[in-house]
């Protein structure tokens, strides 16, 4: 018998909001961070695709450029984002305090890694 002591544990990994797009023009379907920054300051968030992996967008640009993904589009998508460790929730549109709080954890890296560095 094999002794796994992670199958009676719960998974620690925290959800994230995630914002499902696909591209007006073609070119598949993305997944949008809201809460993740993708810059010092916090004005980009994180962002995913199947193709090209992760990167930084700029929520309100790819918004225009994109229409909410179906759920049938989407799913693939999230089963790959499962598949690397995120426990995505897919929600229509971010909220005010999700850019928040985007913003809020991009400063406390700044300050950590400030506080590391000296």
């Amino acid at each position: 018998m094999i002794d796994n002591q992670q199958t009676d544990t719960q998974d620690c990994t925290p959800t994230v909001p995630v914002v499902l797009r696909a591209w007006r023009s073609g070119g598949g379907v993305f997944a949008l961070f809201p809460t993740l920054p993708a810059d010092e300051y916090g004005r980009h968030c994180d962002a995913y695709a199947m193709v090209g992996q992760h990167t930084g967008a700029n929520y309100w640009l790819c918004l225009q450029a994109s229409r909410p993904a179906t759920s049938t589009e989407g799913a693939p998508l999230v089963r790959e984002l499962e598949r690397i460790g995120y426990r995505p929730r897919v929600v229509q549109r971010a909220t005010a305090a999700m850019h928040r709080e985007r913003q809020a954890e991009a400063r406390r890296v700044n300050a950590a890694m400030r506080t590391a560095a000296g």
